[in-house]
């Protein structure tokens, strides 16, 4: 009775690597996984929801008008949309703080205070805003920074909007505040990552 011919090796091989890589994702634990990321912001990173998404894997809590005194009672409920404990927390707010003239000192702490269990939290510093001093706002985010050994200001996001005002724009809205279309979006999708991949 002549023996049936065995599998090749290298097939073998190949299905047992298929087999484990399956696993891992199943089981969320495999090595190129994303770190676990939450978002948080105004109307500016509202805009750009699903670039940031896509871009950084985050989940993205952000919503028109918010404040960092508005935002800083929502903190909890928000870190327990995320299915574990984010890894990386990135943060966008002011804009409407600025706007009004209505930051007081005591409020990113606020927001700050309730994320010193995430390992690493990075804050986008403010680019200009026409007829408003966003000096005063950065200052204190970089000052603060010192404070949380977790947190980090960037300021990539300011950097890439102050050239293109330098320039012609074309990332803002006619307001000189919001993104503009998919290229503006993808920007600030482009400065968070940016951003995590240099603090965390």
């Amino acid at each position: 009775m002549a023996e049936r011919p065995s599998k090749p090796l290298p097939v073998l091989i190949l299905v047992v690597v298929a087999a484990t890589a399956a696993i891992l994702v199943f089981a969320g634990i495999a090595p190129w996984q994303r770190p676990s990321t939450l978002v948080i912001g105004d109307s500016v990173t509202n805009l750009s929801r699903h670039e940031i998404e896509d871009t950084t894997g985050a989940l993205v809590n952000a919503k028109n008008g918010y404040t960092w005194a508005g935002m800083a009672p929502k903190v909890r409920g928000v870190l327990h949309l995320v299915d574990e404990k984010p890894e990386r927390v990135g943060v966008l707010l002011g804009y409407n703080d600025v706007l009004n003239g209505a930051l007081d000192q005591a409020d990113p702490p606020a927001v700050l205070d309730q994320l010193t269990d995430v390992d690493c939290v990075v804050v986008l510093e403010l680019p200009k805003i026409w007829g408003r001093d966003v000096d005063a706002h950065n200052d204190l985010l970089r000052e603060l920074s010192g404070k949380y050994p977790n947190v980090s200001v960037d300021d990539g996001w300011a950097t890439r909007v102050n050239e293109n005002l330098a320039d012609d724009a074309s990332l803002l809205q006619e307001d000189l505040v919001h993104p503009n279309g998919k290229r503006g979006h993808q920007a600030l999708a482009d400065a968070y990552q940016r951003a995590f991949e240099r603090h965390c």
